[in-house]
């Protein structure tokens, strides 16, 4: 009586360890990782602006370098992957002033200016400072054809 139980208890404890090594395995493999090293904000009349450095992964995190994000709102502006073993690019040197904000990353130097957009026209455009679409889209017959 003695034999069936342990076979049946060591049956029941085998299949647990399987189901934890599993559902292990597959987070490992296939699962998303997200850790935040580091988070600034600076302030800005377009809103808060976000500089942050984290390591994402999906599957096993083995060696992943670290990125850096520079988002305004929910508007993702800046986003890269550092190469592995080395230092850029990193966004760092964040100045903001007015509606424009500027940055490098170890490789270039960055500089963008925002405006405000209501109803398809920047805030403060005269309605003719760009052509109409009618314009930028026409094409003209080409000289000697039979049209």
């Amino acid at each position: 009586m003695k034999r069936p139980l342990t076979v049946v208890a060591v049956g029941g404890v085998m299949l647990v360890i399987g189901l934890f090594a599993g559902a292990f395995f597959q987070n490992a493999r296939s699962g998303y990782h997200f850790r935040l090293l580091e988070e600034r904000d600076y302030a800005s009349t377009l809103g808060t602006v976000k500089w942050s450095c984290f390591t994402e992964t999906v599957g096993f995190p083995f060696l992943d370098p670290e990125k850096t994000m520079i988002s305004v709102g929910n508007r993702t502006i800046y986003k890269a992957q550092r190469d592995f073993q080395e230092n850029d690019p990193h966004a760092r040197n964040i100045e903001t002033s007015g509606n424009s904000i500027s940055w490098e990353d170890g490789d270039y130097r960055y500089h963008l200016t925002m405006q405000e957009v209501t109803n398809g026209e920047p805030v403060g455009a005269s309605n003719r400072s760009q052509p109409s679409r009618s314009e930028t889209n026409s094409t003209s017959v080409a000289a000697g054809s039979d049209r």
